[in-house]
């Protein structure tokens, strides 16, 4: 359930100031946000290049502000998990999607405005653990996609569900999303579209061989492992678009819910539903032109 996020900055004790190195056009406004958090007594943690242990590191704090947008937002969440601490993404471009706060909606609170419709929204994210070579665990809170890079064959790899074998996926990937991934590719695949509330993820597979392979949404508190059969050509998992994970035929892994979830501060001047009629154009008629 969503909570009510009435801090003041000037109450704030500590917070963390992240951006991304791939978007310099970022730092200026983050070291803006830094200077003005210093000038009212709140000890400030700055990381332009997104490079910081950014769990460990906003361990106490009260707050994280990541500048940059979507993309800088899913990488700061990744970075936090383990943590409860809010986190609010500011948007430099169009209207995003996670990362919905104007550069003036920050500098009004930074100003001493009241927030009285911020609230946080738990977002939940998931858990991927690759068993090759030992053990790795990566985060994700869009999707984690299976693919090959020169689409010559379908994959064929097998799925269960809690230890119980589900079905043989022959395809050319598929894509796992959360509720917020649920608006990303999976919905250009057909995937349906997950309510922000609900504790779920989806299965949607890429151009599947069988007509009957269709969309699936699992509970959030399963555990669903995966294990490729060969041959395979430059097959990779692909983690929030932005991390790469490079597979071999008879390689496994799993895939269920993180152990936190992402705590984002949201504007409250949009609902999920109002961003989905800008961003989708749900419910417009068709723009036709003029030949």
């Amino acid at each position: 359930m969503n909570q009510v996020f009435t801090t003041p900055a000037a109450a704030l004790g500590s917070v963390v100031v992240t951006s991304t190195q791939y978007k310099p056009t970022a730092h200026p406004l983050a070291r803006a946000i830094a200077t003005k958090l210093g000038d009212l007594g709140v000890n400030v943690i700055l990381d332009l290049p997104g490079k910081l242990p950014l769990a460990q590191q906003a361990k106490n704090a009260d707050l994280v502000i990541s500048v940059g947008g979507d993309g800088t937002l899913l990488a700061t969440a990744r970075r936090l998990v383990g943590t409860h601490v809010p986190t609010l993404g500011v948007n430099l471009g169009k209207l995003g999607f996670l990362a919905e706060h104007s550069p003036e909606d920050v500098w009004d609170y930074l100003a001493g405005k009241a927030v009285n419709d911020w609230r946080l929204s738990p977002k939940m994210m998931l858990q991927l653990r690759l068993h090759h070579d030992g053990s790795s665990v990566y985060y994700a809170l869009n999707d984690v996609m299976l693919s090959q890079g020169v689409m010559t064959r379908l994959i064929s790899i097998d799925m269960a569900v809690d230890g119980q074998h589900a079905t043989q996926y022959r395809a050319d990937g598929f894509v796992i999303s959360t509720p917020v991934g649920s608006t990303a590719y999976s919905l250009s695949l057909g995937g349906p579209i997950l309510s922000q509330g609900l504790r779920n993820f989806v299965i949607t597979p890429i151009a599947p061989h069988m007509l009957t392979n269709r969309p699936i949404v699992i509970e959030g508190s399963s555990n669903v492992s995966f294990k490729v059969h060969g041959p395979v050509a430059e097959l990779a998992l692909v983690v929030d678009g932005q991390e790469r994970l490079d597979l071999q035929a008879g390689d496994s892994f799993t895939v269920c819910a993180a152990p936190t979830d992402f705590m984002l501060v949201s504007s409250g001047k949009r609902s999920y539903y109002d961003i989905l009629r800008h961003k989708l154009g749900w419910g417009e008629a068709p723009k036709l032109h003029d030949s």
